[in-house]
C-alpha cells in the first residue's frame, strides 16, 4: 500500500467519526407528535367576539325574597365588555313586594300589618368570564359559551328595604349566533329588609333568562 493510500484512510476514518460526534440535526423521535399535542392543548381561537361590543338583554324570572313572599320578576340588563373577559353591567327590574302569611295575620288580628307594593331593583357591577366552554349541538355543529362571575350592588326601591344592596352570581351564557346569544343569570341580592316588625338582613335569589342582542352585528 502506498503512502498516499494510507493517507486518504486515514483521512476517511477522521471524516466519519466527526461526523458521528456532531450532534444530529434532525429532530428526535416524537418531536413531531409532542407539538400536535401541544397545538391540540393550546387555546383555541374564538368564534364569538366580545371585546368592544353591548349587550341588550331582555329578561324574566324569579325574584325568590328571603324575608317575604317569592314572586316573579322581569325587567333587562345592557352590558359592556371592556375585554374578551371583563365587562360592565346595568340591570334594572320589577317585582312584586308581597308577604302571603299576612292573609293568616289579618284573620287572626283583625287588621292587616303589611302593606304589598311594587319593587324597583337596579344593579351594576363587573363582569368576569374565567371559562369559555363548547357544546356539540345535535348535528355536526358546535355552540360556545362563557361561564361568567358578577361582582356589584345597587338599590331595591321599596318601602321594606333600608339602605343599598350588595350583589354577586354566575351568569351562563351560549352563543347561537353572532349577534343572538341566550342568558341564564343567577345572583344574590344582599339587603336589610324590615317586615311585620323583624328587622335582618336577607339573601334574595334572583334568577332571570333571556336572548343577548349584540350590537355592532359584523363582529
Amino acid at each position: 500500500m502506498t503512502k498516499l493510500a494510507v493517507l486518504t484512510l486515514v483521512v476517511s476514518f477522521a471524516v466519519r467519526a466527526g461526523a458521528q460526534d456532531r450532534p444530529s440535526e434532525a429532530a428526535p423521535p416524537g418531536s413531531v407528535c409532542l407539538e400536535d399535542d401541544d397545538m391540540r392543548k393550546g387555546v383555541q381561537e374564538r368564534t364569538f367576539l366580545k371585546r368592544h361590543r353591548i349587550e341588550i338583554i331582555p329578561e324574566g324570572g324569579l325574584y325568590a325574597s328571603d324575608l317575604l313572599s317569592s314572586s316573579v320578576a322581569w325587567g333587562g340588563s345592557v352590558a359592556f365588555y371592556i375585554t374578551e373577559d371583563l365587562g360592565v353591567e346595568a340591570t334594572f327590574a320589577m317585582t312584586q313586594v308581597t308577604l302571603d302569611v299576612d292573609k293568616s295575620l289579618t284573620q287572626f288580628f283583625g287588621d292587616s300589618r303589611f302593606t304589598p307594593g311594587q319593587g324597583y331593583l337596579g344593579l351594576a357591577g363587573l363582569l368576569w368570564s374565567p371559562i369559555h366552554f363548547k357544546v356539540k349541538t345535535a348535528g355536526e355543529g358546535v355552540l360556545h359559551g362563557d361561564i361568567e362571575l358578577g361582582l356589584g350592588g345597587g338599590k331595591l326601591w321599596n318601602t321594606t328595604v333600608q339602605g343599598w344592596a350588595m350583589q354577586a352570581g354566575p351568569r351562563v351564557e351560549l352563543y347561537l349566533f353572532r349577534w343572538l346569544s341566550l342568558r341564564l343569570d343567577v345572583r344574590d341580592v344582599m339587603l336589610i329588609q324590615e317586615a311585620v316588625a323583624e328587622t335582618r338582613f336577607t339573601n334574595n335569589i334572583t334568577v332571570l333568562g333571556g336572548l343577548g342582542l349584540w350590537f355592532p352585528f359584523g363582529f
